[in-house]
């Protein structure tokens, strides 16, 4: 992470790197826990970005399913902003997977697909517990702390972005959605999930307690007709 341009990478998992939930329903034959286990190992992966990604190859035996059934699920289930592709290969969040997990473990009338599913959406959150987990995380907190004040200069941008004015010494980034409800850390890193402002339109934009890039929008007019009235 020494470049200041972020590049997601993926990690393999390290063998033994994660606790193994217990297999709870003995009358599961213990191939089904066995497969999760395996693909585990092989198809999710640690990102640089203390994110966790399982492969679309993976969804047949985390939901027990068919080959195709698992690839509709990624298809059409997985939201587009939880998928990536890298290298020619896709990826989910697990969080998103997770998720989907847990819904089909409570809609499922199959006892087996019930308990296979259990098991691998707690096997996921246990990868996302993990101490290497940890550690990317740790090192892109790192990382986005010393980015983040250079995002203003990455912008490139001569005005300010709401009052559309020339941008004065000492102008400001703003992250279009606030930093603490960003989920995903590479936007947190992206010159693009933010604006360049002056500082009293910075202040203006925090004393309405604006939140989201949603509100910003429509909020927009109204800050930069009040900002214009106070030079009156």
């Amino acid at each position: 992470m020494e470049n200041s341009k972020f590049e997601l990478a993926l990690n393999e998992l390290k063998p033994n790197s994660y606790d193994k939930p217990d297999r709870k329903n003995s009358l599961v034959d213990d191939k089904y826990y066995d497969k999760v286990d395996e693909v585990c190992g092989k198809c999710v992966k640690i990102g640089n970005d203390g994110k966790c990604y399982a492969s679309s190859e993976a969804f047949p035996e985390l939901f027990k399913c068919s080959k195709s059934d698992g690839q509709y699920i990624y298809d059409n289930e997985i939201p587009d902003k939880d998928k990536i592709n890298l290298n020619g290969n896709d990826y989910a969040h697990t969080s998103s997977v997770v998720g989907l997990l847990d819904k089909r473990v409570q809609e499922t009338r199959d006892t087996d697909t019930q308990a296979v599913c259990k098991y691998s959406r707690d096997s996921l959150i246990n990868i996302g517990d993990s101490s290497d987990a940890e550690n990317e995380r740790r090192k892109f907190d790192g990382f986005a702390k010393r980015e983040v004040p250079k995002l203003r200069t990455k912008r490139q941008t001569e005005n300010d972005e709401i009052t559309g004015e020339p941008l004065e010494d000492g102008y400001e980034y703003h992250h279009k959605n606030k930093k603490s409800i960003i989920t995903d850390p590479q936007k947190l890193v992206d010159p693009n999930s933010g604006i360049n402002v002056n500082k009293e339109t910075h202040k203006e934009i925090h004393r309405r307690k604006i939140v989201d890039e949603e509100q910003l929008e429509k909020e927009k007019d109204d800050i930069r007709k009040t900002l214009e009235s106070r030079k009156k």
